[in-house]
């Protein structure tokens, strides 16, 4: 099992790194390729708006396919997206290999969750989930700065090479180490559409829309909160910034341990520790000390709820996992994008950085509140069918034993 969530998590980080090493090389980018910074940037927006929308169409069609062969030919369109992007000429063509590696992101998480979970021991879902989470952690903790190192030492384009050999080398590893475990062969798309039916689906990944907004609202505007707000040594700032990507690694360990005892439980808990962190960090943010502590609580409550919100999509859509979480992985990119906007809108309209702690704490709140909601309901639903089953067994007593009952006096 170890071997098996080892050759996962390396795959992943590829992945993850593919997605974010542009943001530490738009310097070299834009001079490379005579474009402005702004316009490198678009690199990022535009991964980010092929995995929402490719994703779930991605999986659509790929419904058929056997998991490990689907995970298989979706990590050589990423190989073959990073050799694009390596090679690339021009911008133009830069951005076709950008939206080769992006569009498989969604489905090729979602099928790894989906096997992790597969191959979990009984009530350690939680934390094959949160192994799986571990890939992208390490992409930002190690990806990005090792990605930064490369294009410095060689250039940009070495970095690309680089994660498409190690993505290569990935795939070898998934043919040799994950087993067959057959699923999706006889599903269809309309099949798995229809798990969409089910409020507790629909619910979780709008929620997951929520609280991705909270978290990126801050997200975005972290260095400032630190510098602006907190008046934090700028010389320190990378050494926060190491901290918070410690703190989401150890927030992924929590989130899954605590979604092996209860998901429902897990998702309400720390998407309302979230909402309460992110409302804190308001009061402790014009305190060096206080904004750099909080940032620290921040990832680690962000990072242990991904893996539960994850976990129960998974579990609510048992039948049809995989479109129901390349919706969800959607969700989070839907939300990011949705969340850095409202930041930008709250420091526009003369609130100040500070804010941004309010509104991330608002959208996490609201995402909370349609937690509870989904949980209540599943719970009433869950006592209606036990309470439906316990009468059609007393009813059906008399009938068994064979007994009428006596007539009135």
């Amino acid at each position: 099992m170890r071997s098996r969530m080892a050759v996962l998590i390396l795959a992943i980080f590829c992945v993850g790194t593919a997605e974010l090493a542009p943001s530490g090389m738009l310097g070299d980018l834009s001079r490379d390729l005579s474009v402005t910074i702004p316009t490198a940037g678009l690199l990022v927006t535009v991964y980010a708006l092929t995995v929402v929308v490719g994703g779930p169409l991605v999986t659509a069609a790929t419904t058929r396919v056997r998991r490990k062969h689907l995970l298989v030919g979706l990590l050589l369109v990423s190989v073959a997206g990073n050799v694009v992007s390596s090679l690339a000429p021009t911008f133009g063509l830069l951005v076709v290999g950008r939206m080769l590696t992006a569009v498989i992101h969604g489905t090729f998480l979602a099928v790894c969750v989906v096997i992790a979970g597969a191959m979990a021991d009984e009530g350690k879902e939680g934390s094959a989930i949160a192994g799986t989470q571990l890939g992208i952690n390490l992409a930002t903790v190690l990806g990005v700065p090792l990605g930064t190192l490369v294009a410095q030492q060689l250039n940009w384009r070495a970095t690309f090479g680089s994660v498409a050999v190690l993505a290569l080398l990935a795939t070898v590893l998934i043919l040799l180490v994950i087993p067959d475990g057959g699923g999706a062969g006889g599903s269809s798309a309309a099949h798995e559409l229809r798990v969409f039916r089910k409020w507790q689906v629909v619910g979780t990944v709008l929620a997951t829309v929520l609280c991705s907004g909270g978290m990126f609202t801050l997200i975005t505007y972290m260095v400032p909160l630190l510098t602006d707000v907190g008046d934090f040594p700028s010389a320190w700032v990378p050494a926060v910034l190491v901290a918070y990507g410690l703190g989401s690694l150890v927030g992924n360990a929590i989130g899954g341990r605590c979604a092996d005892r209860s998901v429902d439980a897990a998702v309400l808990g720390l998407s309302c520790a979230l909402a309460a962190v992110c409302l804190l960090y308001w009061v402790a943010a014009p305190s060096p000390v206080g904004a750099a502590l909080f940032l620290i609580l921040f990832s680690i409550a962000t990072f242990a709820l991904i893996p539960g919100l994850q976990a129960r999509v998974l579990s609510a859509a048992a039948d049809a996992p995989t479109l129901s979480l390349t919706a969800n992985m959607s969700a989070f990119g839907l939300g990011a994008a949705l969340g850095s906007w409202a930041g930008g809108q709250i420091i526009e309209q003369g609130l100040g950085v500070r804010a941004v702690t309010v509104g991330a704490a608002a959208f996490t709140a609201l995402g909370a509140l349609l937690i509870a909601q989904t949980v209540h309901s599943g719970r009433r639903r869950r006592e209606d069918v036990n309470g439906q089953a316990q009468s059609g067994t007393s009813d059906r007593q008399p009938a068994d034993s064979g007994t009428t009952a006596a007539p009135a006096s």
